[in-house]
This record gives structure tokens, sequence and C-alpha cells, in this order.
């Protein structure tokens, strides 16, 4: 069989895609599971002794892999294996009764076909697919387990359309966002491709020879589109588009287009080691965490070089470390949230360093509005620059526009095991602080003989 024949463009790519890690966010129904058991199948063939792990959302999906899928290439290449029949499940784990489907080749290669459960890979070793990795009832800890199996070199694929409510924060969701927005760490091959990529590369013709329909592109996917019942069901379930990112003030390909590792902030920022820098203070204590957050302007983009986390800080030892920050001259302005317990500390900065150089905002339904905006329009026209932080990235996220019964707009956020976006208003604060500069008065009071001396601690992560 001709893969350029047979497979669409975009199935052929995963097929020949041979990278130990693999990653694939794709549409609904457009063929990736058929392409993805053609290339379970050939491994097996050209592999001898291949074990393949596939776990799937339920029973009756890891069944039908097999009877279904497995079978129809084994036939195809009139391949000797046994168990396509899918007539007997055998017990792989008697402990917690996971039972698997096993297709069993001539050549010792086996396909092992489950449902999902975490507790099954345990101790496992071979190639794993996780298929459909995003509607799993666990799926953190079905990609938390399946991890640890390519210790000694086996190939981890998983492959997923988004899940029901298209949450941007499930597990997939996240190590999709790193490996396409952040680092990428873990060294993911990543393959996208939602319903608009597939008919561009031929998707509705298929369909058409299998149907015996001619219609055209548009055609098709405004029928396809009038099936569903929600923007947001053709959104998630179609165009790969998480929930949580229609509401978001910043959605992460805007803080991805912004993003640096640290060695390329600290070659800028060393380049122009007087550049004036600009912070804001968000304050916490114990519900909250407590961020700092520096920018230095080069020229007319905005370098974050500083970052610090208080997690359950003392007053006391959070006014120091602010005075300390202060105490570095090229520090030009501290804008800290004066908003309740922050009122006491804005004013002892204000008493230490000057009123003109430190400013305490009030955080209010119209300030947040006042704040947030120049932030977005920052990374909008890509005039900052932040570190890549997964942490970082999900709190800037977490601001989500909304308009009142009454009218009015609020920005806000929930509230998770990293805080409630504080990270994200001590940055809004420091780009006030950056706005404020130019207009802010020029009788500055006079900083005592230390305050010139460069700090040492100023790229704090």
């Amino acid at each position: 069989m001709k893969l350029a024949d047979y497979f669409l463009p975009y199935q052929k790519r995963w097929i020949l895609d041979d990278s130990a890690m693999k990653l694939y966010a794709k549409s609904r129904r457009i063929g990736i599971t058929y392409a993805t058991s053609f290339r379970v199948n050939d491994k097996c063939l050209r592999r001898p002794g291949t074990v393949q792990w596939v776990t799937s959302r339920d029973e009756f999906t890891a069944h039908e892999f097999i009877t279904e899928y497995v079978a129809k290439w084994a036939a195809a290449s009139n391949a000797v294996c046994r168990g396509l029949a899918g007539e007997s499940a055998s017990v792989i784990d008697p402990l917690h009764g996971i039972r698997a489907y096993t297709a069993e080749y001539g050549n010792g290669s086996r396909v092992i076909s489950l449902s999902s459960t975490p507790e099954a890979f345990a101790g496992k070793g071979g190639d794993i697919l996780i298929d459909e990795a995003d509607l799993h009832q666990d799926s953190g800890k079905v990609i938390d387990m399946a991890l640890p199996c390519t210790t000694w070199g086996g190939q981890l694929e998983m492959v997923s359309a988004l899940s029901v409510d298209g949450s941007a924060e499930s597990p997939f969701c996240r190590m999709l966002r790193e490996a396409e927005h952040g680092a990428n760490a873990m060294g993911w091959s990543v393959h996208r491709t939602s319903i608009l990529d597939a008919v561009e590369e031929g998707f509705v013709e298929r369909v058409n020879e299998m149907t015996g329909e001619s219609l055209g592109r548009e055609e098709w996917l405004k029928r396809m589109r009038a099936k569903c019942r929600t923007e947001d069901a053709w959104r998630t379930q179609y165009l790969i588009e998480a929930a949580a990112s229609g509401g978001s003030l910043l959605d992460y390909g805007m803080i991805g287009g912004c993003e640096n590792d640290a060695g390329e902030l600290e070659k800028a920022l060393s380049e122009h080691p007087k550049a004036l820098r600009f912070a804001g203070y968000d304050v916490g204590r114990r519900k909250d965490v407590a961020v700092y957050f520096e920018l230095t302007r080069i020229g007319d983009i905005l370098w974050q070089s500083g970052y610090e986390v208080l997690e359950d800080a003392p007053f006391r030892m959070q006014a120091d470390a602010i005075s300390r920050k202060l105490d570095d001259g090229r520090l030009e302005r501290l804008c800290i949230d004066a908003t309740g317990l922050g009122m006491m500390l804005a004013e002892e900065m204000q008493e230490r360093h000057g009123k003109y150089r430190v400013e305490g905002i009030t955080f209010t339904a119209p300030v947040k509005a006042a704040l947030a905006m120049p932030v977005r329009a920052a990374f909008e026209s890509r005039g900052i620059r932040i570190l890549a932080d997964e942490t970082l990235r999900h709190d800037l996220h977490k601001v989500v526009r909304s308009v009142t019964a009454a009218g009015n707009v609020r920005y806000d956020a929930g509230r998770d095991e990293s805080g409630h976006s504080d990270r994200f208003w001590a940055l809004a604060l420091a780009v006030h602080a950056a706005g404020k500069a130019d207009s802010a008065p020029c009788g500055m009071e006079p900083l005592p003989p230390h305050a010139r001396t460069p700090d040492a601690r100023i790229f704090g992560w």
C-alpha cells in the first residue's frame, strides 16, 4: 500500500513520524485513530518482538481498537495474528482486576489494548499509545503512570480531541500548551489538525468518495457547523480551541509570543546595565502569595528583570524584601497593592523611599480594568518579554474579562493551588509603574547614598 495514494497528508505525517515523544491535538472524526492503528500494525510487523500498549477511555473502545482497527490492517497485510476477534480478555493485573485485549503476531509482537486504568502501566515497558488522552476519567494519572514506561527507550504517543467541556486546564491541554508555547522540555513532536486543516488537505473529497455525495468544502463545513448545538461545541470539538480561552484576557498564543528563556533575558539585561527598572508588588499573606515583578525598559520593550514569590511571609519580612529592591537606584518606581492588608505596607514603603517613588494602588473594579488593559496591549504588540515559566503562564492566562448584569466590566480569576492570579496583578502593577514614570512629578525626593549601589539580587528567579 502506498501511503501517498491512500492516506491524507496529515495522516501520513503522523504515520511517518518515528519520534520518541509524540503529541497530537485533533478535531473529531478526521481519521487519526485509523492512521494510528495502521502505524501500530506496521510497527509490529517491521519490528519483531514489539510490545505496544494502547489505553482507551473505556473497555468498549479498547475492544474496538483490536477487532475493528488492528484486525483490518493485519488482514490487509496478510499477517499471522491471534486474538483479532477479541473473543477473550486476559487479566493483566489481578490485584486491580484490569483486563486487556491482546493481538499476538507470529513474529512475537503484541498489541495490548485496555481501558483507562492508570495502575495498568506500573512496572510495564514497551511503546505506549494513549488514545483520546483528554477524555479519560483520570487523564493526569494515566499520563503520569505511562511516562516512566519509556525510560528504556519505548515510544510514547498521545492522541486526543478536547474533552466535552473543552477545559484549557486539563492535563492534556497543559502538556500541549507547554509543548507548543513553552520550553517543550520533554521534547514532544507536536501535531495539530483542526477540521479546517483537514478540509484544506482533502478531507471533504475523501468523505464524498465514501458517501457518494459531491459537496463542496464550504458547503460541507456549513453542514458540520449546523450540527453543533453551540458555538463552544464547534470551537472545542472541531477547531481545537479550549473553551476557557474565549474569556481570558491573555490567550496562550499571545503569552507564548512574548516568552524568552532565562539566558536570553539575562543577556539583554547585561547589555544595558544602567537601564531603568519598574516594579509591581501584589501583597499576600495566607490565602494568596505575595509577588514582586520587575521590568526593565530597553528601547520600546519591557524586559522581565526580577520575579519573586513569597508564600506565607510575615509583613515585616515582606517590607524588608521590598526595601532591599528599592535600595537599587535603578529601580525608578514601584507600584504596590494597597488594598486591605497592603495599605500599611504601602504607607511604610512611601515613608522609607518617598511617596513619588512608591505608589500605593487600591484595587477596585475600575482600577483593575485600568491596570489590565495595558498588559493586554503590551502582549498584543509584543512590547514585553517575560520568562518562559509554566506557573507564570498559567497565572497570566487565568484572568477573565466578564460583564455583570449591570453592564460593568470585571477582570478576575478563580483561586487555585498557585494563587489568585497574583502574578498577573504584580505584572500589571509593574506595567503601570513603567507607564507612569514619564508623567510622574520630577521633584523626586533625594535618595540615601546607598540607594545608588546596584543590587546583585535583582535577577531573582
